[in-house]
């Protein structure tokens, strides 16, 4: 189950990883603007204030004057009035009327030498107006952190002979000094990712590296079950996620172009890291491997099922959010629609998450020492998120909520793993996590012959014959009795079973909670009563 799950996450993150493009919102802007509207949004961006600087390149044909560029910060009476709105191109610009410098008509009659720098140059014969602001930029002065939004009009099209607005255009957003990485290229809203990108990243690795030592310990034991195959998958492919983030973001800070590509693929690695943990959570919750060797047919296709549409709705989220994302209205990804949804699914995952050890814990009222702390500390974790979600939303300044969400984000899930590791360690295994018995002895059964009534028991097999290999013949010590068949108590992985006995290697065996009748027949391996 578990590598079907794995390939198929893998062959989706590769393939949306190429399909679904990447929304811009660039700190250096090039690109060339032709449309029949006469007022237009460019890009936005978080200034500091003294701080902030503009540089630009604006060029267009003369058969396009005037052209001005407009710059909107976000209040009530600025932005929010003039984006999404019915009002007129002359309404929109009047809004900055009052404003101070956030008019530049691309205008060549004040010539090169005067702000805003313009001139008119001769390309093949025809004529362009062309306006650079270089060196130190234009400046943004504000009482706090704002974001400024860019746009451009032509309001008065009765000069020249084009209609609607033709402009190439090269911007610079900066805030701070020149060399100053963590700072220079990024938005406000944006400091600091990067060093919290990279913590994780080196923490994820330690992570990893335990992990893989856990596991080879665990192997020698022949306790290493699949659900902690799972988590070291789970925990690669986040990793993976983070490696692609950082080399986004630190590309980004290096060169002040966005790197769409790279930022995609690490978010759905990252997303793919997260569906396998969740889909092992479920699993757990559901006993596999804790109380069953497999889950029943019935229970294999629901959660198939839920995990499959699970999986398919995320992708479809990023989907809509490549598409419909606006960044002249939404500042991060979750005030928005698709934002919602990945809300919406992690809660409903919860939801799963409960009715599983729900069921788990009626049919095994007896591992309620594993399933109570597990069902309370993983409920925590998937509500974390939601609710610093909430508070960002409604308690925090605007400029702070995106690097306050990705750094609360990682560390959810970063406790999420760690918990777990800690929990699944060797030296604990049998005390915390009821792995009781080795990989190599046990196979499931569906005869409808069971203990506790679920269709599905443990039972010993075989190993490769050696002289030197454990004598299973006494493993298993049980009685006929009516009561070993009727308890709805009974566990299929034995509370009573001594783990120095399995640490060891010796033959001592466990019990079931019924007492051996002397005229029980010996056991055997594969024997059944």
């Amino acid at each position: 189950m578990d590598e079907m799950w794995i390939s198929s996450l893998l062959t989706v993150c590769v393939v949306f990883t190429w399909i679904v493009p990447g929304h811009v919102t660039g700190k250096r802007v090039d690109g060339t603007l032709t449309t029949l509207e006469d007022w237009h949004f460019i890009t936005r961006f978080c200034f500091l204030s003294e701080k902030g600087r503009l540089r630009y390149v604006f060029e267009y044909p003369d058969t396009y004057l005037y052209q001005s560029i407009l710059l909107y910060y976000d209040d009530l009476s600025q932005w929010s009035e003039a984006y999404p709105s019915d009002k007129t191109c002359e309404q929109k610009v009047n809004i900055l009327r009052d404003g101070k410098n956030q008019i530049i008509t691309l205008n060549p009659l004040n010539g090169k030498d005067y702000w805003p720098y313009c001139e008119s140059v001769n390309k093949g014969g025809l004529i362009y107006i062309h306006c650079e602001l270089s060196g130190l930029g234009l400046k943004f002065r504000s009482m706090r952190e704002r974001w400024w939004f860019i746009a451009v009009s032509r309001c008065d099209q009765t000069r020249g002979t084009g209609r609607g607005l033709n402009l190439t255009y090269s911007l610079h957003l900066t805030n701070g000094d020149d060399g100053d990485l963590l700072h220079q290229e990024f938005s406000a809203d944006e400091f600091y990712i990067l060093p919290i990108m990279i913590s994780f990243l080196i923490a994820y690795i330690i992570i990893l590296v335990v992990s893989i030592i856990f596991a080879v310990i665990l192997s020698g034991r022949q306790l290493l079950h699949v659900t902690f195959k799972m988590y070291i998958s789970s925990v690669i492919v986040w990793s993976f996620g983070l490696l692609l983030l950082c080399i986004s973001y630190g590309r980004y800070a290096g060169s002040g172009y966005e790197q769409n590509g790279s930022k995609l693929a690490g978010r759905v690695f990252c997303a793919a890291g997260e569906i396998f943990f969740l889909l092992m959570l479920n699993l757990l919750a559901k006993g596999y491997t804790i109380t069953r060797g497999r889950l029943p047919c019935h229970s294999t296709v629901k959660l198939s099922v839920f995990f499959t549409v699970y999986v398919v709705a995320y992708a479809a989220l990023f989907i809509v959010e490549a598409e419909t994302f606006d960044p002249a209205l939404v500042l991060y990804i979750y005030e928005s629609v698709p934002g919602y949804g990945l809300i919406t699914l992690r809660l409903l995952a919860w939801a799963w998450f409960c009715y599983s050890i729900f069921f788990t814990l009626k049919r095994f009222p007896r591992r309620g020492g594993f399933y109570y702390p597990f069902f309370f500390l993983y409920t925590l974790w998937f509500w974390a998120g939601p609710i610093v979600i909430l508070i960002a939303m409604f308690a925090m300044a605007v400029w702070t909520r995106e690097k306050t969400v990705v750094a609360v984000q990682n560390f959810v899930q970063f406790c999420g793993h760690i918990f777990f590791l800690v929990l699944t360690r060797p030296n604990a295994a049998h005390g915390n996590f009821p792995y009781t018995i080795r990989t190599s002895q046990i196979q499931a059964t569906g005869d409808g012959e069971s203990f506790g009534g679920d269709g599905e028991r443990y039972i010993v097999t075989s190993e490769a014959s050696s002289s030197t290999g454990p004598d299973l013949t006494s493993l298993f010590v049980t009685s006929n009795t009516s009561k070993s068949r009727m308890d709805g108590d009974s566990d299929i992985l034995p509370p009573s079973y001594d783990e120095s006995t399995q640490m060891n290697g010796t033959n001592k065996g466990f019990e079931l909670d019924t007492v051996a009748q002397p005229s029980a027949p010996p056991m055997y391996p594969g024997y059944r009563p």
